[in-house]
């Protein structure tokens, strides 16, 4: 079962993800500059009709100035809460069978926060028999290695925190890394069974010319993504003048993947988006698998963001 993070859940779908976050954007930066001038021009008329002071416009400014200073802050936090999204997906159908199975899952899992937070990968097994685990842990290629430190070791408490009793368990870490364990071996192997997807609420102002540059950009960081040297990770922008838009998108396979099988579970992700993502019709997606994920955005996520 996939589960989010109940107080991110909270904030995030009571503003239905980042769609009221770029409609409120839009409208503020329409409005911004209403309310920067129109209270000008009335001081202005009020100085010819009542000779209002200096000192009052000043105030006046002053105030204005503050509420635009709380509109920048109120707009970065919820970029803010936008960006701090876990998911993780607890198999229901793997309980630990043992005291032993639980106490290597431990060892497993801060084994890899270490060994992660040093080499941004790595792949460990622990245990013997019937009670050895797998395990991986990976950050998001374009993370700077403070970022993927601080989220591989959140991951590592909150995935023995939601997961306890499942022998299969994988934690997409605020989108930056992501870590994995299960009783059996999954390296090299795409599996398609457990999925998450979070989607905006807001469409194009032009679908199909939206789509089309979708389409192109996508197929363009995929095709980055299973270089070898890339390790993974594609990356890009396009900007459209028939949709009027920038779209930002990111695709990450898990290294431990071929390129074939990072080709093929990409290919199972972007194949869904007809159904994961709105029909397609929606301003921004993610699908995120156990091997890799898939974003889009018509704003700036990935590393470094454009300014």
């Amino acid at each position: 079962m996939v589960y989010f993070d109940q107080q991110q859940v909270k904030k995030i779908c009571s503003s239905g993800y980042s769609c009221h976050f770029f409609s409120r954007n839009r409208q503020l930066a329409g409005n911004r500059d209403a309310q920067i001038f129109s209270p000008i021009k009335n001081i202005a008329a009020l100085r010819k009709q009542m000779q209002v002071k200096i000192a009052t416009t000043e105030i006046r400014n002053m105030a204005l100035s503050r509420f635009i200073f709380l509109l920048w802050i109120l707009s970065s936090c919820i970029f803010a809460v936008l960006a701090d999204v876990s998911v993780e997906n607890c198999s229901d159908n793997s309980t630990i069978p043992t005291a032993q199975m639980s106490a290597n899952i431990d060892s497993l899992v801060a084994e890899l926060a270490s060994s992660t937070s040093q080499n941004r990968f790595s792949i460990a097994t622990y245990g013997k028999g019937t009670d050895k685990v797998y395990g991986l842990g990976q950050c998001r290629g374009d993370v700077n290695s403070t970022d993927c430190t601080t989220c591989i070791q959140d991951a590592a408490k909150n995935i023995r925190t939601n997961c306890q009793n499942q022998t299969d368990a994988w934690l997409w870490q605020n989108d930056n890394c992501i870590l994995r364990f299960d009783d059996d071996q999954f390296f090299g192997n795409v599996d398609p069974s457990s999925f998450a997807n979070l989607y905006n609420n807001d469409h194009p102002q032009h679908p199909s010319a939206f789509k089309k540059q979708l389409d192109a950009l996508i197929s363009k960081v995929s095709s980055e993504a299973v270089v070898p040297a890339n390790e993974g990770l594609g990356r890009g922008k396009s900007f459209s003048v028939a949709s009027n838009d920038t779209i930002y998108a990111l695709t990450q396979c898990t290294r431990d993947l071929s390129r074939h099988s990072c080709s093929e579970c990409l290919n199972i992700a972007i194949g869904n988006f007809p159904k994961f993502c709105n029909n397609e019709k929606t301003v921004g997606c993610r699908v995120l698998y156990g091997s890799c994920y898939v974003r889009y955005e018509i704003y700036p996520f990935y590393y470094p963001l454009d300014s």
